[in-house]
């Protein structure tokens, strides 16, 4: 049996979280609190953005393997609209974990010609070392925070591209990774502070199953939306439901369609499906609480773990404040009590 953190029981107590705790959006994990510190990691609230890497999309991009094959007939004639409804961040690697970003939604495709691998949104955006480097340098000089890589999809990977990859990001990170483990609910800040891991990596491809050192897909299953309309969003987060033994992402994005964008294509996708959710969606996130799912809360909203968004940054990073925020409840109503197991 290993030695791990269980949660037990809730009971009420009256502790807050100083503002000047979660203002350094920089170095808030390593700012929480003692007692969150020992909390699971699957039970904290973790903002995250979404399609992480479109920020190198530009107008050189060309056509990725992920394209919608109408894509291939548009492309020429309305190259400028593609990239504005293609692009879901503007912030590099380092600026999104400068503003607390812990979470990165990685889409990644093969490219002809190259033995290198890109990032990817229907356009190809950058070669993917540098981004990794960056978040490589901010844990390095960042011990008190851990970042979660999520590789969401691969296009155009054969075998030998997975292997390729993996032994990548092994030699990169190496022992800063967070091995796999049978209860995550073993992973804490202060456990992983001590062993010096700080990077998750969530490999969705049955390649994963050869190592222990990436986690599988569904220990954070993330659910698509796939709603244009902030209500319909809205609905759809709150009938979520989730394991109490894995993490979880709820994804705070709107998906347009095809005919949305052609009634908006001089528009873009942070004005018509960011900026919405900001005003809309996310003040109804404050009604979440992070923590497991208990029979005896009282709310029938799944608890968050991870929250991911488009354009992370709008409003001075309100996205990533307000999620860290919720985790002040863990606190403020309760006392969670733990024991060796």
């Amino acid at each position: 049996m290993y030695v791990g953190v269980h949660i037990l029981m809730i009971v009420g107590t009256m502790v807050e979280i100083s503002s000047s705790q979660i203002v350094n959006l920089e170095y808030w994990m390593g700012n929480l609190p003692d007692q969150l510190k020992d909390v699971p990691l699957i039970y904290l609230a973790i903002p995250g953005s979404h399609d992480s890497m479109t920020y190198g999309i530009n107008r050189s991009s060309e056509l990725a393997p992920d394209a919608e094959p109408v894509l291939h007939r548009l492309f020429p004639l309305f190259r400028g609209t593609i990239i504005r409804w293609t692009v879901t961040q503007s912030l590099t690697t380092m600026q999104q974990l400068l503003i607390g970003i812990r979470y990165l939604d990685l889409r990644l495709a093969t490219k002809t010609g190259s033995s290198d691998f890109y990032f990817t949104h229907g356009l190809y955006a950058n070669e993917i070392s540098g981004a990794l480097n960056e978040v490589k340098e901010f844990v390095d000089s960042h011990p008190g925070e851990v970042v979660i890589l999520d590789f969401q999809h691969f296009y155009g990977f054969t075998a030998e591209d997975h292997q390729t990859l993996m032994r990548l990001l092994l030699n990169m990170y190496r022992h800063r990774l967070v091995p796999r483990h049978i209860d995550v609910r073993s992973v804490t800040l202060n456990t992983l502070y001590r062993l010096r891991q700080q990077v998750v990596v969530v490999y969705r491809h049955q390649s994963v199953y050869a190592t222990n050192e990436f986690w599988q897909p569904q220990t954070m299953p993330s659910p698509w939306p796939q709603r244009e309309r902030p209500l319909s969003l809205l609905a759809f987060l709150e009938g979520l439901k989730r394991h109490p033994g894995m993490g979880f992402v709820h994804q705070a994005v709107l998906t347009p369609t095809p005919q949305f964008i052609v009634l908006r294509f001089r528009s873009t996708l942070r004005d018509k499906c960011a900026v919405p959710v900001k005003n809309e969606v996310l003040p109804k996130l404050r009604e979440f609480t992070p923590g497991p799912p208990l029979a005896s809360q009282n709310t029938s909203l799944a608890p968050v773990n991870v929250v991911i968004a488009d354009f992370v940054e709008l409003d001075d990073a309100i996205f990533s404040r307000t999620i860290i925020e919720l985790n002040s409840k863990l606190l403020r109503n309760t006392d969670i009590v733990y024991h060796n197991g």
